[in-house]
């Protein structure tokens, strides 16, 4: 005859007992756990997903807008410090704005600051005699796609009969900014000069 099993308290098991043990040691998920996780699994991708893409967006922004600021800023530099030691301006100082202003140098040469086409392109430029230099990258423009479309101006006001103070500005966009809003990068500059050698 067989000898029943039993436990530390002398009690007989069941057939039903040791499947009720079985089940109990057994580790397994449920429909509802697995669809929870599934879920909180998508949750966290996506707010992680979105987060890199608008990291992503902003740091094209702000390298675009720093580029366009850095040749911006560079050619009204270059324009500040010819203009400021400019012997006398030789345009016509009516007190509106214009496109263009000329200027004679210290060597009694002549400079027009004005916007030029570069393949298409306004860029600010740098004009003596018959040499033009460009003012600003390549990568930007004035706007427009053509030089009386764009947005520099000089406004040259006079002191006592003679141009006193010139205010130079205008604005900036990368070449060929996107639609979407977000993505473009444009900058508007501008700066007020006295004229040192009245």
């Amino acid at each position: 005859m067989e000898r029943q099993r039993t436990n530390a308290r002398g009690v007989a098991y069941q057939p039903f007992h040791l499947l009720a043990i079985a089940m109990r040691d057994m580790r397994g998920f449920t429909l509802l756990e697995m669809l929870i996780s599934v879920t909180i699994v998508a949750l966290v991708g996506g707010i992680l997903a979105q987060a890199f893409f608008t990291m992503t967006r902003t740091n094209t922004k702000t390298e675009r807008i720093k580029d366009v600021k850095q040749s911006g800023e560079f050619a009204l530099e270059v324009m500040e410090r010819m203009i400021r030691n400019a012997r006398e301006v030789t345009s016509s100082c009516p007190g509106t704005s214009s496109d263009t202003i000329s200027i004679r140098n210290a060597d009694n040469g002549t400079t027009t600051f004005s916007c030029l086409l570069d393949n298409g392109t306004p860029r600010i430029a740098s004009q003596s005699g018959a040499t033009a230099e460009f003012l600003t990258s390549s990568s930007v423009t004035l706007g427009g796609s053509l030089c009386a479309a764009s947005s520099l101006s000089f406004t040259c006001t006079t002191s006592g009969g003679r141009p006193g103070n010139i205010r130079i500005a205008f604005q900036l966009s990368q070449l060929g900014t996107p639609v979407d809003q977000f993505e473009r990068s444009s900058i508007s500059l501008g700066t007020t000069i006295q004229l040192r050698n009245e």
